[in-house]
């Protein structure tokens, strides 16, 4: 929420529709620490638009928050344009990388000194996690966006409902393995009523990071940092909970690190209990997108459909969970808490 608080070296090209970034094309590099926010968002292969902004003002234009370049390279000037100086310095960075002729252009939001977390975080880390997470929304909860600021809109139907995507939901459903459909279908049908009871208040929706799973935190001193804002937008705050909570569903690991993440996150901002009552469907949800949007990938990239259907089987097995559960408790499906 905010140019201050984004933190990850970024390029990115647009994914299907109407121009969220896509994960599978991040690109990362390391660069010195300084406080320019430039992230590169692609329009296209050839012609990509840049957003570029900075941490702190301008020292050229001091009033100046963003500045956006239409990329691509320059007759005029005879570069890209996104490596074109601005104050002296070029708002993006090429980079050697080996196996890529050309390189990539990175750029640096702001440095965050930190490690990659280990595979089997601690409690204690589950709950600065909590905390962090807690952080963000309670900032965002408070924040109001300026007038004309937009960001992708995380809700039933920008995760499930088809809003972003090149092909009916229903076709995508029927490209699923056929033992896969029928879940899908009724675990999004519950993520609507779910979202549909939220409603969209401050209480239980605002600014979200997006794509709180760990590859997107940093460890410090023991304290969880996030990065990657690639995906901030508007959406629910469980959606952040369940991502962070997305690995091992349900087993007694997972309800320690539930108990360890929503006990740092109750210390700085507060969820009753008629909302956490959600997280099992909202767990699922994330689930449930990554199989639609695994469907959508392989009919855009047919030549990687083996990379896309284990990420596709790697989260349908949650996603079965939650719906061999449903169907015991609730045979018509109308149980949103699970466990």
């Amino acid at each position: 929420p905010g140019a201050r608080r984004c933190a990850a070296p970024t390029a990115l090209r647009s994914a299907p529709g109407s121009g969220r970034p896509s994960r599978a094309h991040v690109r990362w590099g390391r660069l010195r620490p300084g406080p320019r926010l430039s992230p590169k968002l692609s329009a296209g292969p050839s012609r990509p638009a840049i957003l570029a902004g900075m941490a702190q003002p301008s020292p050229v234009i001091p009033d100046l928050a963003v500045v956006v370049l239409a990329g691509g390279r320059s007759r005029r000037m005879g570069t890209d344009k996104a490596l074109l100086p601005f104050g002296g310095e070029a708002l993006l960075t090429r980079i050697t990388t080996p196996g890529i002729p050309k390189g990539r252009i990175v750029s640096l939001m702001r440095w965050i000194d930190g490690r990659k977390p280990q595979p089997n975080l601690s409690l204690q880390h589950f709950q600065s996690w909590g905390a962090m997470v807690a952080k963000l929304h309670a900032f965002a909860a408070e924040w109001t966006p300026p007038e004309g600021f937009k960001r992708y809109i995380w809700d039933w139907e920008g995760l499930l409902g088809g809003r972003s995507f090149r092909y009916p939901v229903d076709e995508l459903i029927s490209d699923m393995p056929a033992h896969l459909q029928e879940p899908f279908r009724a675990t999004s049908a519950q993520v609507k009523a779910a979202m549909d009871v939220l409603g969209n208040g401050p209480d239980a929706y605002g600014m979200v990071h997006g794509d709180m799973y760990p590859d997107n935190i940093l460890i410090k001193d023991g304290t969880i940092l996030p990065i990657d804002f690639e995906d901030c937008g508007f959406g629910y705050w469980l959606w952040d909970i369940a991502i962070a909570l997305e690995d091992l569903p349900w087993t007694e690991t997972w309800k320690r690190r539930r108990d360890a993440f929503l006990d740092g996150y109750s210390r700085f901002h507060s969820l009753p209990d008629s909302q956490l009552k959600h997280l099992d469907t909202f767990m699922a949800a994330n689930y449930a997108t990554v199989l639609v949007w695994s469907a959508h990938v392989i009919r855009d990239e047919p030549n990687r459909r083996d990379e896309h259907e284990a990420w596709r089987n790697e989260f349908s097995a949650g996603l079965l969970q939650y719906f061999q559960r449903l169907c015991k408790t609730s045979p018509h499906h109308g149980m949103t808490q699970l466990w």
